[in-house]
């Protein structure tokens, strides 16, 4: 009696070729199962995709005066934009802006710029009270208030969608996204207000 316990509790070493192959089954098993979670992950829309198409962002004058207000664009986090106010008065912002963007007077303009993608990496751009631009966290891209790239490694200014104005309404067209302007387009040459809320 007592031998047969003892031959139960005796374990077999383990074959260097068993041990091999089982190590070898559970790396490929483990690398798909990864690569099989991060592929469910295309399943499930992004931040910011929930809106598509030509979309009615509210009545123009209000967005003004909100932004005047706040002294900061507005954030649609739905789409991923932020409503921001230009000057047509401006020759060169009229140049660049205006066959594309809403003009709601001679004065006064609005954009919507894609505030969730930086040009450079993708990172999300948030706005900078302080500066009063845009400031990307990850590699310190800036843009001001229009935009427009200031400094750091991005290759251009915020890309930014089609958007006019409907009976009074402020209209954006997420499906036409358009490439940010170059990094010699400065037309609002905007210098930071104050500190900025990025360390470059």
């Amino acid at each position: 009696m007592a031998e047969q316990s003892k031959r139960r509790l005796e374990l077999k070493p383990v074959e260097r070729r068993t041990f091999l192959r089982y190590s070898l089954i559970g790396s490929v098993g483990a690398g798909l199962g990864g690569f099989g979670l991060a592929s469910l992950g295309f399943l499930w829309p992004r931040p910011g995709d929930e809106l598509a198409g030509e979309v009615d962002l509210g009545d123009a004058m209000e967005l003004i005066e909100e932004i005047e207000e706040e002294r900061a664009p507005i954030r649609i986090p739905e789409g991923g934009i932020s409503i921001l106010m230009w000057e047509p008065s401006l020759e060169a912002a009229m140049r660049n802006y205006g066959d594309d963007h809403a003009v709601v007077n001679d004065d006064i303009g609005l954009m919507a710029v894609n505030s969730q993608s930086c040009p450079h990496l993708g990172c999300g751009v948030p706005w900078c009270q302080t500066s009063q631009w845009f400031e990307c966290p990850c590699h310190g891209s800036r843009y001001n208030r229009y935009g427009e790239w200031t400094g750091g490694p991005a290759p251009r200014g915020l890309d930014r969608y089609v958007s006019f104005i409907d009976d009074g309404r402020f209209v954006v067209n997420l499906s036409e996204e358009l490439t940010g302007p170059a990094r010699t387009a400065n037309a609002l040459e905007q210098s930071p207000e104050g500190p900025s809320c990025v360390d470059a």
